[in-house]
């Protein structure tokens, strides 16, 4: 099992006790220097409280099992309004939400498609965008993220 898969092991274990779920575990940064971002929610939001909490928890696990070699620095987070999407539930979880999805080649007239998701399964994402659907297969996405609208 790699850091990167260990760490979000341990994030997911800490989420759950804390009731909340694991949105998202990313490791950037050179070796020695690296930054490991947890991203957690809940159905009531997360306060900051309840981050630190979630965060000294995993980096207590961290010192203890020391699967990342050299520094790092740990951040956890709220995925926050505008959120991105990486993985087939993502998608799933924001369905009813505006999003903007770039894509490697052109599904459309352009590589960005901004509209409503409408459907995911774990291959595609459904966007309603300019009075039709567009269906992207997951492998196809370049970046993707929801967009906040104010009401």
């Amino acid at each position: 099992m790699g850091a990167l898969d260990e760490v979000r092991a341990l994030a997911s274990a800490v989420a759950r006790r804390h009731l909340l779920d694991l949105w998202d575990v990313e490791m950037v940064g050179q070796p020695g220097r690296q930054v490991v971002r947890v991203y957690v929610e809940g159905s009531r939001g997360v306060d900051l409280d309840t981050v630190a909490a979630v965060s000294e928890e995993i980096s207590r696990g961290l010192d203890l099992k020391d699967p990342i070699p050299g520094r790092y620095t740990l951040e956890v987070s709220s995925p926050g309004l505008e959120r991105r999407l990486k993985a087939p539930e993502h998608f799933a979880a924001c369905v009813g939400r505006r999003a903007v999805v770039k894509t490697i080649e052109k599904l459309t007239a352009s590589h960005r498609i901004d509209g409503e998701i409408v459907a995911a399964t774990p291959e595609t994402v459904t966007l309603a965008a300019g009075g039709e659907k567009v269906e992207v297969p997951l492998k196809s996405i370049r970046s993707a993220r929801t967009i906040f609208e104010w009401k």
